[in-house]
């Protein structure tokens, strides 16, 4: 599918081309263009706003598509011709031969424990104790040694990552290895992560497993894939986490990734693991909150943000949903003040703490349902169902009634 315009009369692109057409000069050779001042950069990342990019194109560096399209359009600027050769621009990147990459990262899990090898959503995931292979090690040191970042290497003992990714180029294989980590991470997390803290320090991350600071993107041969280097700009290094069991653990996310496979929404649930686990990285826990608490969003009331129902789907699944209801309730009316007039508390970590005690039960909830449900639609409407026995009795046999009455 094409890069399309969005269908809404809130957006002008036309406006917005015409500006750029002022401050463009076409090269001489015919090839690209010049721009003038920062109406460019002022620009650019509205009409980013304007367009919806189809799924192949997820991954790519949209801005610098959206770059090439306004430099490269030989004639004018308007709606058609940006869009035309914007398309052009998109063919030409899809077009690309994919090869294989390898992503050098570290997690905060100790590596005396071997976790072995593992393939998420088709990226291997490689886990090498202390050190990396050896054809590798040379050239990230040298990368990092330059110093132009403000991050530095990860702690000895944390586990070493060499995620092995097929892709046209290195962002994108970038990105699809630090999803398939993300994803790792918020099943590890979901088990791992602490219920509660009496005493602690607030600016620490709640996830008990993190990303290292420093990713890195090589080719086979073990040279950089290109000179770019991705980092973790708030990055503070934590203790390795050391698990109970590491073998069980391992097999616990085994089955899970199994389970969603077979998940007709499966998509659903893995866009909230992956928004779970990212809010609980945040240092900020004022922060963190707001993130978590779309986790929730995610699964308990996706693109509607009815609040009234996601204390309503999120409590079903207590034992005692009057409780869970009014301990939803009260967070819930943080997130609004926050939200509304931007009050931090510090009390924001325990916040998160509670939150993520109603996360933990729903996202469960639907992978172990994982074959009951055709959609997340149809899964919500069972958590909509009364909680008290005998209102659910009374539905029965409103429906037995109803199933008889249609039959005569």
């Amino acid at each position: 599918m094409p890069v399309k315009w969005k269908k809404t009369p809130r957006f002008k692109p036309d406006l917005i081309l015409q500006r750029i057409q002022a401050v463009r000069t076409i090269n001489p050779d015919g090839k690209g263009s010049s721009f003038s001042g920062w109406e460019l950069n002022q620009s650019l990342p509205l009409l980013n706003s304007m367009l919806d990019f189809p799924e192949a194109a997820r991954g790519l560096n949209h801005a610098n598509l959206i770059w090439r399209a306004v430099a490269y359009t030989p004639q004018d600027l308007t709606s058609e011709s940006f869009i035309k050769e914007l398309n052009r621009q998109l063919s030409a990147a899809l077009s690309k031969r994919e090869e294989n990459f390898h992503v050098l990262t570290a997690v905060s899990i100790t590596n005396r424990v071997p976790m072995g090898t593992m393939t998420v959503e088709g990226v291997k995931l490689n886990y090498c104790g202390a050190t990396y292979p050896r054809r590798f090690t040379k050239t990230r040191a040298q990368r990092i040694a330059r110093g132009d970042m403000p991050a530095i290497e990860s702690p000895f003992d944390y586990s070493r990552v060499v995620a092995t990714v097929t892709a046209k180029e290195p962002r994108l294989a970038l990105s699809a290895a630090l999803r398939a980590l993300d994803l790792q991470r918020a099943l590890w997390c979901l088990f791992c992560n602490t219920e509660m803290e009496i005493i602690g320090r607030s600016w620490v991350p709640i996830n008990a497993i993190q990303l290292a600071a420093v990713h890195t993107v090589h080719s086979k041969d073990g040279g950089l894939a290109g000179e770019e280097i991705w980092f973790e700009p708030y990055h503070s290094p934590t203790r390795a986490f050391v698990p109970k069991d590491a073998g069980k653990m391992k097999r616990k996310v085994q089955g899970i990734l199994s389970r969603l496979k077979r998940s007709p929404y499966s998509a659903d649930i893995i866009d909230a693991l992956l928004l779970y686990v990212r809010a609980l990285d945040e240092w900020n826990q004022n922060t963190a909150f707001v993130r978590l608490w779309s986790a929730v969003e995610r699964l308990a009331s996706p693109g509607h943000g009815d609040y009234d129902a996601v204390v309503r789907r999120c409590a079903f699944l207590w034992d005692d949903p009057a409780f869970a209801s009014q301990t939803l309730e009260h967070l819930r009316e943080y997130r609004n003040v926050y939200m509304h007039s931007g009050m931090e508390t510090s009390e924001a970590k325990t916040y998160c703490f509670q939150l993520q005690q109603h996360f933990r039960p729903l996202v469960l909830f639907h992978i172990g349902n994982a074959n009951r449900f055709k959609s997340l639609k149809e899964a919500n409407e069972f958590l909509e169902l009364p909680t008290d026995q005998v209102a659910l009795q009374k539905l029965q046999k409103l429906v037995q009634f109803a199933s008889r009455f249609r039959k005569t």
